[in-house]
C-alpha cells in the first residue's frame, strides 16, 4: 500500500556575500557578515519523495549578529513579509519590527536587568493602535528555594491581570497564579507535570471561583525522548543550492526508518556536518496529518 505524508521542508543556505556587502534596516545600512537563503517545500512520498516549493526567505545578519533582517515569502499571496531583529552584545532581543510588503504592521521591545532576565516587553500593533505592556519583577521564596516572577500586564496603558510563575531550583516552572487587576482575586492556579523528555504532559488549573480542577493533557510531554535527537550528518557529498532538490530526496530517503517510525509520530532530529551545515527534519501534527519539516543550513 502507497505511503502519502505532506512533509513541510525548509532548505536554508548560507552563500559567499560578494552579492550584496551591506543591507538597509530602518534608516541604516549595515555590513552584511551571512546571507541565508530559506526554501519551503511540502513534499509527498509513495515509492520516492516529491518536493513542491511553498514559501521561501532571504535572512541578511551583521558580522557580530546583533542585527538580522529577513524576507519571507509565501506562495499563497504576493506579498513579502520583512522581519528586522535588532539584538544586545549579549545577543538579547532588543526590538523587533514586522513588515508586509513595506508597511510596518507590529513592533516590540524587550529590556532586561543586569543579570539577564527579562524586565520589560511592549507591543505596539500598528494597524489597530493597541499597544500591550508586560512588566517583569523577581523575587524568591525562603522556604522553598523557588524563584517567582511576577508578570504586571497592561492593555492601552491599563492594568489587565498580574501573574505569578513558580520556577524551582532548576529553573522548572511547577505553578502559575492568574491574578485579577487588583493583584489579590485568583482567577485561575494552573499546575505542571512533565514527562520524561522534559516537556509539559499535564496541566492542573484550579478555578477558585467555581472550586473546580480540570485537567489537560499535554501530548508533548508523553513523546518518547528518543523522538528529540541530535545526530551526525554522515554524508560526504559537498552540498550546493543548485543541487539541494536531488540532495534532499536521497537524504530523506537514507532517512525512511525513523521518519515512519510509528513510536515517533512527533519528532525532531537534529543533523549537523561541522559549523556549516545543519538539517532538521521534525513533524507536528496539524489536523491528524503528518508533517515533516527538513531545513538545511550551510555556512561558507
Amino acid at each position: 500500500m502507497k505511503r502519502i505524508i505532506p512533509l513541510l521542508v525548509l532548505l536554508t543556505l548560507t552563500k559567499t556575500l560578494n552579492a550584496q556587502p551591506t543591507f538597509k534596516a530602518g534608516w541604516n545600512n549595515y555590513q552584511t557578515g551571512m546571507i541565508i537563503r530559506e526554501y519551503t517545500y511540502t513534499a509527498t512520498y509513495a515509492d520516492s519523495f516529491r518536493l513542491f516549493l511553498s514559501d521561501s526567505a532571504v535572512i541578511f545578519n551583521t558580522p557580530d549578529s546583533m542585527v538580522t533582517e529577513a524576507f519571507y515569502y509565501h506562495l499563497h499571496d504576493n506579498a513579502v513579509y520583512k522581519t528586522i531583529n535588532y539584538l544586545s552584545p549579549k545577543k538579547q532581543i532588543l526590538k523587533t519590527e514586522e513588515y508586509k510588503d513595506e508597511n510596518l504592521q507590529e513592533v516590540n521591545e524587550w529590556k532586561y536587568d543586569d543579570k539577564g532576565r527579562k524586565t520589560f516587553h511592549l507591543e505596539d500593533n500598528k494597524l489597530n493602535g493597541n499597544s500591550y505592556k508586560k512588566n517583569y519583577d523577581y523575587s524568591a521564596d525562603k522556604k522553598t528555594g523557588e524563584s517567582i516572577v511576577t508578570e504586571s500586564a497592561f492593555f492601552n496603558g491599563k492594568i489587565e491581570f498580574y501573574t505569578k510563575s513558580y520556577y524551582d531550583k532548576n529553573n522548572v516552572k511547577t505553578k502559575e497564579v492568574r491574578l485579577n487587576d487588583n493583584n489579590k482575586d485568583v482567577i485561575h492556579i494552573e499546575n505542571y507535570v512533565y514527562g520524561d523528555n522534559g516537556r509539559v504532559k499535564e496541566r492542573s488549573v484550579y478555578f477558585p471561583e467555581f472550586k473546580v480542577t480540570k485537567k489537560f493533557e499535554e501530548r508533548a510531554g508523553l513523546i518518547p525522548l528518543t523522538c528529540y535527537r541530535v545526530m551526525p550528518m554522515g554524508v560526504t557529498e559537498k552540498i550546493n543550492i543548485r543541487t539541494r532538490i536531488s540532495f534532499m530526496k536521497k537524504f530523506l530517503a537514507s532517512k525512511t526508518s525513523i521518519i515512519f517510525d510509528k513510536s515517533c509520530d512527533e519528532f525532531e532530529y537534529r543533523f549537523q556536518s561541522g559549523s556549516y551545515c545543519e538539517i532538521i527534519i521534525a513533524s507536528t501534527r496539524v489536523n491528524n496529518t503528518k508533517r515533516v519539516t527538513f531545513r538545511y543550513k550551510e555556512k561558507v
